[in-house]
């Protein structure tokens, strides 16, 4: 059972890798939670197979002003040197509008095949899927927080 605990925290950990990796532009690092030949679907457009297609069409997170992905719901099926993975992630993508910004709030599922490799776990098939989308409009830059509360002496 420690082997199946190690298999799904590591799996579990690729997954926050490749958000983190997306919300900070580090595309060659999205790309290496994939295998060379994986193949991916976003929202519908299924992508020619190989890591290169999936960088690309990750890219233009880059024109956003920031996002942040937060994943969670993990469920791993680890079957020797194979897993499959459905997770649950809520993404916040801030973006330019005509009248300033807006903050566009995303539920998405990925369902992941897996293959163990010499440097570890990798995607070798994603489906992502947004499940529900809403916007509102935001202020960008965020304005520095301050307080004019006064913490009361103890009593």
């Amino acid at each position: 059972m420690p082997e199946y605990a190690d298999d799904r925290a590591a799996i579990v950990e690729l997954m926050s890798r490749y958000a983190q990796c997306c919300d900070r532009r580090e595309f060659d690092a999205v790309g290496d939670c994939f295998t060379d030949d994986a193949q991916a679907e976003y929202s519908g457009k299924r992508l020619p197979r190989g890591v290169r297609h999936i960088v690309a069409h990750m890219a233009p997170l880059a024109r956003l002003a920031a996002s942040q992905h937060v994943v969670g719901s993990v469920t791993v099926e680890v079957a020797g040197d194979r897993a499959t993975a459905s997770s649950y992630t809520v993404a916040h993508l801030v973006r330019p509008v005509d009248d300033g910004h807006e903050v566009v709030h995303r539920g998405l599922h990925y369902a992941d095949r897996l293959v163990r490799t010499d440097d570890g776990w990798r995607i070798s098939e994603r489906v992502h899927q947004v499940l529900w989308s809403t916007s509102t409009p935001t202020t960008w830059p965020v304005p520095r927080f301050t307080t004019t509360a006064q913490p009361q002496p103890a009593s």
